[in-house]
């Protein structure tokens, strides 16, 4: 009979997804086969709570589960095949994939692995007993508590209608712990503010610094890692994504490989100089398909592996974007880049991998019950999409912007479902995933879901049933709304004075007088803070909210020249909701002789697609000394074939003068953008802008022609640069100029990632 050689270790172990109850899955361990004599207490161990080993790096709660192993001792040749009672019935299959898996390993089979014993374990009487050794984790529970802490205060949420009660229990907010997650395994808000409490902390197999270059068209990771990690690092199972990294200097742009391997983390940034000329190829590349190759070598030998990551495209155009707009709004000379390097070089894998406080898993929020758990959901997204946090979990931590977007949708439906108002930074974002056709439909699907649900079993308490009542009145008095009569009756609000309850909140600040005649001008004190820094913001904020006057308007939009760049994106969906009122001041602005605030005027105004803003910007688009003309050409284009009379009147204008051929060269950048103005590639989608774009190509006029021919030679062109300030493809060249073009789309369209008023 062959024997085992009992100077080997045979433990043998798979790398293997585990799901976890919070929702996250990750890499861990599935022990196969423990060797008893080599390893004793791991063995008594995997008695106790089962073959798996790992930490979620999500809730930090460790694996815990049952599955079929064998514990093997060489020195009496005996194997014993751990089943759970629960399998009897699972006898024959076991033993079946018992040995397809001993073949993988002939260098440890014997006799005794080929007829091994078998032995009953109940999973309860073992957990228990683990539990009084170290208490693991329920499946509601946020991590394993330490031997010394008490059970966490417990909370039960609302039952749904129908049944099927799904219950909440919220924790203490300590450090480490989720602020509730659903017993449903839906995570309600999952958060990690480090590693918890009682958990050891995991080895790791190394985290290193290696480089990024083009090698036959592939983005590819080049380490080198010491001798005895190359192993590791062969059979560890690998991700990837891209990264940039702030706060240590200078924004390191690049890709993250990681390693998991037994229960062990490992971490290799290839990183590349955001400044360097072949980096926007690289990052083109991986926006289009996310898909590496890396190379990790130690002393004289090297493995190669191919790896991709799926939904992460988006991910690397943001992550190039942001690195470049970084190194565009300072001075980072090169000697920065080296130093630091050298200080993510010092940082151990722990430090690199540290999660955000707020995070959020993949597929969160597919069911939202109740109107509890939606407005804990609403207040997690909140904590989620504020800047800092989700630039990490967007730059750093891998969250695909397409789940975000996912995840916010979803949270965004179930809380109208349940009439409860998103915050401020989440309106315009309703309208934009067509959850609702404009904020009067918002309102009235709000105040209809409101009044569906309320005093329902499982709805809120009326503390928070008022609240949220309150929250849509807010809605209203900011945004001039009808008040439906659902919330009329809610709050006995008067049919006189629909704000009697609830004044906007500059009235109620008493800053601005927003009288029914509509004719108050600002007070002295509104004029002194729209002067001082540490106020304007504020109080421009609370004047674009009020109904303001066409004097009020004026000192607002005068007071705008003083204001920085921050400053004016975070103004600016405020200025966008103004509509008509804010067209006049707009315009004014195009003549100013700060570059920022013109292409925010001009930006707006293309949003607009006020007829009175036509003329103004086509005398821009030949006038303006900056690239922010090409701003002024996408704003015309947005007016579709409107705009072609006013470019062909510009062309004629300037004939025969030193001007001719900008103005031609500007207007058939303008001609291009009125072409794709309905979308679709310059080969496909044609529409009639497009077709009265190319019957000009055939003017009488040879200027025309010229300018015509030229823009539909450049569709293509025009189109990319238009996708990238829009966010669908990296910038391929970050100037200050285009840089603030994208922030100021961003700042409209997804203002949740920018700046807001202070206070």
């Amino acid at each position: 009979m062959l024997r085992l050689v009992t100077t080997q270790d045979a433990t043998r172990c798979e790398t293997i997804a585990f799901a976890c109850p919070c929702g996250a899955t990750y890499p861990a361990t599935r022990v196969v086969i423990i060797d008893v004599a080599a390893a004793k207490d791991r063995a008594r161990r995997l008695r106790g709570s089962g073959p798996f080993e790992g930490v979620c790096p999500i809730c930090r709660r460790a694996a815990w589960a049952w599955a079929p192993w064998v514990e093997v001792d060489g020195r009496v040749a005996r194997a014993t095949l751990l089943l759970s009672s629960e399998r009897r019935g699972d006898l024959r299959e076991v033993l079946i994939a018992h040995l397809q898996a001993i073949a993988r390993w002939p260098e440890i089979v014997d006799a005794s692995l080929l007829h091994p014993q078998v032995e009953w374990i109940d999973p309860e009487q073992r957990r228990e007993a683990s539990d009084s050794q170290a208490p693991a984790p329920s499946e509601v529970t946020a991590r394993r508590a330490a031997p010394s802490e008490s059970p966490p205060a417990e909370r039960t949420g609302s039952v749904p209608r129908g049944g099927d009660p799904h219950p909440v229990r919220e924790l203490h907010d300590e450090p480490g712990t989720p602020q509730a997650i659903s017993s449903a395994g839906v995570p309600v808000a999952i958060g990690s503010d480090g590693a918890a409490p009682g958990l050891p902390r995991a080895p790791s197999i190394g985290a290193w610094i290696g480089s990024i270059e083009l090698h036959g068209g592939v983005p590819t990771i080049r380490a080198i890692v010491d001798a005895d990690a190359l192993d590791r690092w062969r059979a560890a199972k690998l991700d990837v994504r891209p990264v940039h990294l702030r706060g240590r200097g200078y924004p390191l742009l690049g890709i993250r490989l990681l390693g998991a391997f037994m229960g062990q983390a490992g971490c290799i940034d290839g990183i590349v100089d955001a400044g360097a000329p072949n980096v926007v190829d690289i990052f083109r590349i991986l926006a289009e398909r996310f898909e590496v190759r890396a190379e990790i070598t130690a002393g004289g030998e090297a493995f190669v592996r191919d790896l991709a990551a799926v939904g992460l495209e988006s991910n690397a155009a943001l992550c190039l974007e942001s690195a470049r707009g970084a190194l565009a709004h300072g001075d980072h000379p090169p000697a920065d880049f080296e130093a630091a390097l050298s200080v993510l070089r010092g940082e151990s894998t722990e430090e690199r991998m540290t999660p955000t406080k707020v995070s959020v898993a993949v597929g969160a929020y597919q069911y939202i019950v109740g109107a509890a758990e939606a407005m804990r959901a609403l207040e997690h997204l909140d904590r989620v999409s504020r800047k800092e946090t989700l630039a990490r979990l967007l730059e750093v931590e891998g969250l695909p912007m397409g789940e975000y977007d996912a995840i916010r949708r979803r949270v965004l439906a179930g809380s109208i479902e349940h009439g409860i108002v998103a915050p401020r930074r989440f309106w315009r974002r309703v309208i934009a995933s067509g959850l609702a056709d404009d904020l009067n439909d918002y309102v009235a699907k709000l105040a209809q879901a409101r009044a569906e649900h309320e005093g329902e079993e499982g709805d809120l308490d009326p503390e928070q049933a008022r609240a949220a009542w309150e929250g849509i009145l807010e809605l209203c008095v900011r945004k001039q709304l009808a008040i439906p009569e659902q919330l009329r009756r809610a709050l006995d609000l008067p049919e006189s004075d629909p704000r009697s309850h609830v004044a906007p909140p500059a009235a109620a600040a008493g800053v601005i007088d927003v009288s029914d005649d509509g004719n108050s001008a600002p007070t002295s004190s509104v004029v002194t803070r729209l002067a001082d820094p540490r106020t304007r913001l504020k109080a421009a904020t609370e004047i674009a909210h009020a109904r303001a006057s066409e004097r009020e308007l004026a000192n607002l939009f005068d007071a705008l020249e003083q204001f920085d760049g921050d400053e004016l994106l975070a103004l600016l969906p405020e200025l966008s909701d103004l509509g008509p009122r804010a067209v006049t001041g707009l315009v004014a602005k195009l003549r100013s002789d700060r570059r920022e605030l013109r292409q925010a005027a001009v930006i707006l105004l293309g949003m607009s697609l006020n007829p009175d803003a036509l003329g103004p910007l086509s005398d821009l688009l030949v006038s303006e000394p900056t690239s922010v003309w090409q701003d002024v050409a996408r704003a015309l284009g947005g007016f579709g074939p409107l705009a072609l009379r006013r470019l062909c009147q510009l062309i004629r204008r300037d004939s025969g003068t030193a001007r001719e051929s900008v103005t031609i060269e500007r207007v058939a950048r303008g001609l291009a953008e009125i072409a794709l103005s309905e979308g679709g590639l310059p080969a496909a989608g044609r529409g009639p802008a497009h077709d009265a774009v190319a019957a000009l190509a055939d003017a009488a006029d040879p200027r025309v022609s010229t300018a015509a021919r030229r823009a539909l030679a450049t569709l293509r062109d025009v189109r990319e640069s238009g996708a990238a300030i829009r966010g669908e493809l990296p910038l391929t060249d970050v100037t200050e100029v285009r840089g603030f073009s994208r922030r100021a789309y961003e700042a409209i369209m997804v203002p949740e990632v920018e700046v807001e008023a202070e206070g």
